[in-house]
């Protein structure tokens, strides 16, 4: 990394602190941001085992690879000692590409081959390791525009076609079903076997306007800032797969970004029948019942994750395969 790439990125960074030993990335969670470590050292634990490790520090960029192509963490992040960092997420960027063009291609050159290498030495480390049975399950946050279509299509062929509601957000002719959210928000998308079957989206109250969903939810009449709060909504998938393992597995996604993205709260709205599940996981009312355009008659929850998280750490809800 150059001199001139260093300064360009604490321009256009956030600080984040760490203490030692507090994890950075969850293996197999998912964040919204990448991180340039500025001080300190972190240990890089690649095997579910912990018996590969490899320790970076100041200048490394960690986190790339889940961040620039949308699966979860490759490692686990843990912090040896006080760490400092920057936190480099899509506006950064998109501010380093605006503000300072000729520096921004020279980043973008230099993560191409940072992920490309990083993914090489994992393949090599991680070689004489057991690697488990293959699933042909996976969860995706979308990162490209391509991703992101396939997650408005879903959302029309749950909603409009097999549910048969309608929409004013739905474009018949293109199959897709698109809102003012998505300019702002992040779609995750589940697939099996390549095909998507599955989607649900996540906007944090700080990225931008919520519409009138704020009012829905009761965020003003909560103990919550919208600031700090994120909201989860267009959860669909397909008839086929709904059941538990396909909805549990996008809700734990979701649940480790905005872990990351240090919010204190998740504000969702479900169907009647669902509102007991979801208490059981520790969501409470936050309003009345009020009509949603594709869920129908839904009722507004919220969840503190503060709270949720001192019940039991991210960590070991990981460990015992049950993030949510």
């Amino acid at each position: 990394m150059t001199p001139d790439m260093r300064a360009a990125l604490q321009e256009t960074g956030q600080k984040v602190t760490f203490t030692d030993g507090e994890i950075l990335r969850h293996k197999d969670a998912f964040a919204p941001d990448m991180l340039l470590i500025t001080q300190g050292k972190v240990d890089c634990i690649l095997s579910a085992s912990d018996a590969i490790h490899l320790t970076v520090g100041p200048d490394t960029i960690v986190g790339e690879i889940g961040f620039l192509t949308g699966k979860g963490a490759t490692a686990t992040l843990r912090a040896l000692g006080p760490v400092e960092a920057l936190s480099l997420d899509a506006a950064a960027l998109q501010r380093l590409q605006r503000d300072m063009p000729s520096i921004a291609a020279q980043v973008l050159r230099h993560l191409a081959r940072l992920m490309s290498e990083r993914q090489e030495q994992n393949e090599d480390l991680l070689a004489d390791s057991d690697p488990g049975k293959r699933s042909d399950f996976e969860i995706i946050r979308c990162s490209t525009l391509d991703q992101l279509r396939a997650a408005q299509r879903l959302r029309y062929d749950v909603y409009c076609v097999e549910l048969g509601r309608s929409s004013p957000f739905a474009d018949a002719d293109e199959g897709i079903l698109v809102d003012d959210l998505d300019e702002h928000g992040t779609s995750f998308i589940a697939l099996e076997t390549g095909l998507v079957i599955g989607t649900a989206r996540v906007n944090l109250g700080r990225d931008g306007a919520l519409g009138v969903l704020p009012d829905l939810y009761g965020i003003e009449a909560s103990p919550f800032e919208l600031e700090n709060s994120a909201i989860i909504t267009k959860y669909a998938v397909r008839d086929s797969h709904r059941g538990g393992f396909t909805y549990l597995r996008l809700f734990s996604a979701i649940g480790t970004y905005v872990h990351a993205s240090r919010v204190d709260a998740i504000f969702i709205d479900c169907v009647p029948k669902l509102a007991r599940f979801y208490g059981s996981v520790g969501f409470e009312r936050t309003g009345d019942d009020f009509i949603h355009y594709e869920n129908g008659l839904s009722v507004p929850m919220v969840l503190d994750l503060n709270a949720f998280f001192e019940r039991m750490p991210l960590e070991e809800r990981l460990r015992r395969n049950r993030p949510f």
